[in-house]
């Protein structure tokens, strides 16, 4: 057999000049590497030892490669791993004029809420007898301003009855309310009568009276200029002409007393057993009271027997029942 020409046609391993004909060379495979540390990282960590760069340009562990060997027997463990290269910061460029970021000034705290005015609280009622409400003054009302701080005037310190003159309110920025309703005439008015205990205003014919402790409470009102407490007085009107037979007594029942021979002789007719009877009703006990007597007000059966006369009766046998029901 001729031997092969050298040249053309020839094989590479005949011709090693061939071996870089054509594409680019591939980097060479370095071994038998060590680094100290800071070059790559192993699993996230400074990796510190021998290691050698594939044909790739990658970075494995170990002096030479060991991959999974003859039918990928070899231990994981003993194979070369990967190693990701530490990526160091580019040096800045220091022509560059970077202008320092202003250091941010530390802002002023928000100011601190303002003082709440806390109500004086109201003296306790007094359970023994006739039971009244004690007065409430303007600085045991819940809403205490103007007597509080704003964003425009400290005055939490301030005594509210400062502010309440003349049937109105000043408020802090020189407006006012006026808070006097009609109908305080008639409640200042009012004059105290010894058989009330009330706490209203009772208007009897036109004529305003009310009791002696309810009188001093308005003099306090009054006083402080405490509007609120006058506005709240209810005022009940009566008028004696309405009431029968109050005033004309013997007419609405007349029929019955006849038949009884016993007609009243002492009737709800003086302002004083009106008061007295409009107070009964109307006032609060601590404990249960009694009703009103009215033994004196009918003359007793033998006063009765005394004035009558046979014939009377006998003339009053075909009368209607004593009691009956009237609609005028």
């Amino acid at each position: 057999m001729a031997k092969r020409r050298f040249g053309r046609g020839g094989s590479s391993k005949s011709n090693p000049f061939r071996k870089n004909i054509g594409k680019g060379r591939k980097p060479l495979a370095q071994d038998n590497l060590k680094t100290t540390g800071g070059e790559y990282t192993l699993d996230g960590k400074n990796y510190v030892g021998d290691f050698h760069i594939m044909s790739d340009g990658r970075a494995m562990t170990g002096k030479k490669h060991k991959g999974s060997g003859l039918f990928g027997l070899r231990r994981k463990k003993k194979r070369s791993k990967y190693l990701e290269p530490v990526v160091k910061d580019t040096p800045s460029d220091t022509t560059t004029d970077v202008t320092p970021t202003p250091t941010p000034q530390p802002t002023q705290p928000p100011p601190p809420p303002a003082r709440p005015k806390i109500p004086e609280p109201l003296p306790p009622v007094d359970l023994s007898g006739v039971i009244n409400q004690p007065y409430k003054p303007l600085a045991s009302y819940g809403n205490q301003y103007p007597a509080t701080d704003s964003s425009v005037k400290a005055a939490a310190d301030t005594n509210v009855t400062s502010y309440y003159s003349g049937g109105g309110v000043n408020g802090h920025l020189g407006n006012s309310e006026r808070i006097m309703e009609r109908g305080y005439t008639i409640v200042l008015a009012a004059a105290p009568h010894p058989q009330l205990s009330i706490d209203f205003v009772v208007k009897v014919d036109g004529r305003a009276y009310t009791s002696n402790q309810m009188r001093e409470k308005l003099s306090q009102a009054r006083a402080e200029g405490n509007w609120y407490f006058i506005n709240s007085v209810p005022i009940i009107d009566v008028n004696t002409s309405e009431i029968r037979p109050y005033g004309n007594a013997g007419t609405i029942f007349k029929q019955e007393e006849d038949y009884a021979f016993n007609a009243p002789s002492n009737q709800i007719d003086s302002l004083d057993e009106l008061m007295a009877t409009i107070d009964w009703t109307c006032r609060k006990q601590a404990s249960l009271e009694e009703a009103r007597p009215y033994t004196d007000r009918y003359d007793s059966k033998d006063a009765v027997a005394g004035r009558l006369d046979i014939d009377e009766v006998i003339a009053s046998a075909n009368k209607p029942p004593k009691i009956r029901w009237r609609r005028s």
